[in-house]
């Protein structure tokens, strides 16, 4: 048997193999990375450890589209969390389960898991924790019908995020992404309530944030695109860092920005839509028609740039 301190080197290893080839979007390579690594915390004492690679399988399979493996290992998750006492981690599972319960359209489920998640942020005073998980709410309400609630919690999770982003105390990608998500789940509030001006006004400040993220992660990528050319043409460079290792190093940089980029894009497709809905209910067909083509061109974008990195 080897020592423990081996067995400890090889977790940590895949640990952060299977991170990079998840947020690289190779989700497969990812699961049999954790798969094998799961297999080795059983040959130690370690629940934290444990608890990551089980916690993260859920995420892979989630992504994967497996939902009822993710909800099975995130109720594992859950149950080691809860003997070890990780309280923050808990929180964060419940708002797990209720993504996946919100992909499999079982709302009241949902609801029930992220309820848990608020509760605990709210017992922890985690800020940023209570503010994603109210947005989470906002649009279960939006899409149980009761829009108005989801107008309150929007309201709410709006004015955390603002107040963050004055402070700077987090990153402005945090704040700014759960910003147009509040704005956005306003603006859709609205329109369910059959208020399409008041929509449109919040939907399009969502837009703004969102298309200058989607133009941000635009800007990586093609920054990204001219790294590698420029470095095959310095001679002296292999002395210093081997072509190989850069070229890997490269092609992980470039999966992280296109998985991000995708994301980004997602988001603004999604904005965009609810915006042409919102233009056709006050008669403008023509800018409708104009949010409908641009919302289009996004998603070949995203389909051509994020799939030259998957394939």
């Amino acid at each position: 048997m080897k020592p423990h301190s081996n067995y400890q080197n090889e977790l940590k290893a895949l640990y952060q193999k299977g991170d990079r080839f998840y947020s690289l979007g190779q989700l497969e390579t990812a699961l049999k990375i954790f798969q094998k690594a799961l297999e080795i915390t059983k040959l130690i004492n370690s629940p934290g450890q444990r608890l990551d690679i089980v916690y993260r399988l859920g995420l892979v399979h989630c992504r994967i589209g497996e939902y009822i493996n993710a909800l099975n290992y995130l109720k594992l998750a859950l149950k080691l969390a809860k003997k070890i006492g990780d309280e923050a981690k808990i929180a964060t599972i419940y708002n797990e389960q209720g993504e996946i319960y919100y992909l499999l359209k079982e709302y009241a489920n949902a609801f029930q898991s992220y309820s848990k998640a608020l509760t605990i942020f709210q017992k922890l005073k985690d800020i940023v924790g209570i503010g994603k998980t109210i947005n989470y709410i906002s649009t279960i309400y939006n899409l149980s019908g009761l829009s108005a609630q989801a107008q309150e919690y929007s309201r709410q999770s709006l004015k955390i995020f603002q107040k963050l982003d004055k402070s700077g105390k987090i990153d402005k990608f945090t704040t700014k992404i759960n910003e147009s998500t509040a704005l956005h789940n306003m603006g859709e509030s609205y329109f369910l309530q059959g208020r399409p001006c008041q929509a449109k006004a919040f939907l399009e400040m969502a837009l703004d944030i969102r298309q200058k993220l989607w133009e941000d992660s635009l800007e990586r990528l093609e920054l990204m695109e001219d790294y590698v050319p420029k470095l095959e043409k310095n001679q002296n460079y292999n002395y210093m860092y081997p072509q190989k290792m850069s070229t890997y190093d490269y092609k992980e940089k470039d999966g992280f920005h296109r998985s991000i980029f995708a994301q980004y894009g997602q988001d603004l497709i999604q904005t965009m839509s609810l915006v042409e809905k919102v233009c056709q209910d006050l008669g403008n067909e023509q800018k409708a028609n104009n949010y409908h083509q641009q919302a289009v061109e996004i998603q070949e974008k995203v389909n051509s740039d994020f799939c030259s990195v998957t394939n």
